[in-house]
């Protein structure tokens, strides 16, 4: 069972950058000798004041040095927001750079504030999406590519690098509703779901995907990655203690950007959103849990968010171990 890690970018504006980029190398070290087999990064734009977030590119570049070895992949990028050439060859390069083992994950973007800031229409973000997947893929898998489309002109251009295996570029597509989920079954090669879905959602979401992929005639041994916010702590209680001001926080941020939160301040309140959807105990709940996931969902991989601003380094470093040594055993 493989086990990859989602690298926490953004910090709360009060903290120290240079003190939050020297967690990251500890962290990413700590799971490459755990054993974990990948780095996910995520993508947001003009968080400030409030939270403070790197720049996705810059960081991918200098994770595939620090995790030599590891795959590497984007959960998401805010494709209709990019330059479908500039990201053709950023993730072309990012490819080489990882021997052959980048995955570019992408998604649509649902935040108003964004959208302004970089001059996109939201209303055009789904036609942007569709032509920018088209244009992506030819320009990796040709050396020659013309392409007119509403948003994508391009009269035989060729990219300056093209991935390590033009053809077998992987391409995920991430997605929380229906038309997200068949969208990534006929332009991607498997589907990324968010963090907080519950079990239920994850099962209907999968075989939403499958079912797409039979009617498109589209290959269907895909990798089905699990997403989960996870800490696995010194005990029950104390794992709950730790995570749960953390993950609030964050829950209750992504309630401001209209994506969903819940009324995580007490302890039953957080169990409740918990169940299903986080894999937060000691190391034989967490071992459980992620047996339950792969026999339920047919799980081929995981990918873990273990940090959250308010987390203490330590706290998040001795969660690490203990998810390598159970993934060990899977």
């Amino acid at each position: 069972m493989k086990v990859g890690m989602f690298v926490t970018l953004e910090i709360e504006g009060h903290q120290d950058m240079g003190t939050h980029l020297r967690e990251i190398r500890e962290q990413v070290s700590t799971a490459r000798d755990a054993g974990f087999d990948s780095l996910w990064l995520p993508q947001h734009f003009v968080t400030g004041p409030a939270m403070r977030q790197t720049a996705s590119s810059p960081m991918l570049g200098y994770l595939a040095h620090l995790g030599q070895g590891m795959r590497l992949g984007t959960a998401v990028l805010l494709l209709p927001m990019l330059n479908p050439v500039l990201l053709a060859e950023e993730a072309a390069t990012l490819d080489h750079l990882a021997d052959g083992g980048f995955v570019l994950g992408v998604g649509l973007g649902y935040r108003d504030s964004e959208f302004a800031a970089l001059g996109i229409e939201r209303k055009s973000r789904v036609g942007r999406f569709r032509e920018y997947c088209q244009a992506i893929r030819l320009l990796w898998e040709n050396d020659h590519v013309t392409f007119h489309g509403k948003y994508v002109h391009l009269d035989d251009v060729s990219l300056a690098i093209r991935p390590k295996n033009p053809s077998k570029m992987p391409l995920w597509i991430g997605g929380t509703v229906e038309d997200a989920v068949k969208r990534a079954a006929e332009l991607g090669d498997s589907w990324q779901g968010a963090g907080a879905m519950s079990m239920d959602e994850m099962q209907r979401w999968w075989g939403v995907f499958h079912q797409a992929r039979v009617d498109y005639g589209k290959p269907l041994d895909y990798d089905r990655q699990v997403s989960r916010e996870c800490f696995c702590g010194p005990s029950m209680q104390g794992a709950i203690d730790l995570a749960r001001g953390p993950i609030s926080a964050k829950y209750t941020r992504y309630a401001g950007h209209g994506f969903g939160g819940f009324g995580g301040d007490s302890d039953d309140g957080f169990r409740q959103f918990a169940q299903d959807r986080f894999v937060i105990g000691d190391e034989a709940y967490v071992r459980d849990e992620l047996q339950r996931y792969r026999d339920t969902l047919g799980a081929t991989e995981f990918r873990f968010r273990m940090a959250w601003p308010g987390l203490p380094q330590e706290e998040v470093v001795a969660s690490i171990k203990r998810l390598g040594r159970i993934a060990a055993t899977l």
